[in-house]
């Protein structure tokens, strides 16, 4: 058997995002699931700031 001599390598520049949600429109609501939203993560944060948790009844009595 021959051995390769060479390995051949291509590097790819390009919107894979772009890619796939032009090029099969079929898998776009896949995409919508497992890709990250922007915007529902900035208002879950917002959520999270806004919980106050009152949590006098575990410290000890001051004075």
């Amino acid at each position: 058997m021959g051995h390769a001599k060479e390995l051949i390598t291509m590097d790819v520049y390009a919107d894979n995002k772009g890619i796939i949600a032009d090029g099969v429109p079929e898998i776009e609501e896949y995409m919508k699931e497992v890709l990250p939203n922007l915007r529902e993560i900035e208002s879950f944060k917002k959520e999270l700031l806004e919980i106050v948790v009152d949590v006098k009844e575990f410290l000890p009595d001051a004075g």
